[in-house]
């Protein structure tokens, strides 16, 4: 919570320079930049050296970068750059539009190298050791569906909202342990999707 406040708090205050046309000096202007772009980074790496008692865990291989937030920050430059004549609010804006694919970028590089564990299985609970750090009683689970654009497997739950798990960034036979686990701990009648078909081949 502490970086989602700090994230926060900063944008607020850069908006402020912006908006009220305050001459912020410069070295202030840099230091507000480089903090917006840290704090998603630092914020996801301080969940590396968290670690859960647990029966069942996996060890994420890479970081995916959102496409869809790449594709975002690019056309909002782009109509930025063609309809607003202000350019100091058009680098105000470019920068904060590119802020979280940035923080993907070097966080690429940082799973990469780390090779983190982010999933774990304690009993009945399903822990994601990730942004908001989800947690969910898997004798609830209804439901495992796999989407095959995004390749997300998405979880439903009876109390809780639905949960993602990225399976690119883990290797093949980790997945298959981990749906083996969700159909035996859940108390309701779930099965391997059938639009989902495993790699044969792991390439993590």
């Amino acid at each position: 919570m502490k970086y989602l406040i700090t994230l926060i708090l900063v944008i607020i205050i850069l908006t402020y320079g912006q908006v009220a046309e305050t001459e912020f000096p410069l070295a202030l202007n840099i230091t507000l930049v480089i903090l917006i772009l840290l704090t998603p980074v630092l914020w996801e790496y301080s969940f590396f050296s968290k670690s859960y008692e647990a029966d069942f865990k996996m060890r994420s291989q890479r970081k995916t970068i959102g496409i869809f937030d790449i594709i975002n920050a690019i056309a909002l430059s782009v109509i930025l750059v063609f309809e607003n004549q202000d350019y100091k609010s058009i680098i105000f804006l470019i920068i904060v539009s590119w802020i979280f694919p940035i923080a993907d970028f070097i966080l690429w590089f940082i799973y990469r190298k780390k090779k983190p564990f982010t999933v774990f299985i304690k009993e009945n609970e399903l822990i994601l050791n990730r942004r908001w750090n989800p947690k969910r009683n898997l004798t609830e689970l209804t439901q495992i569906k796999f989407d095959r654009f995004s390749k997300n497997l998405k979880l439903d739950f009876k109390s809780k909202s639905e949960i993602s798990i990225k399976l690119t960034e883990y290797k093949t036979d980790d997945i298959q342990k981990l749906l083996e686990i969700l159909i035996e701990k859940s108390e309701n009648e779930v099965f391997i999707p059938n639009n989902y078909e495993p790699k044969i081949k792991n390439r993590c």
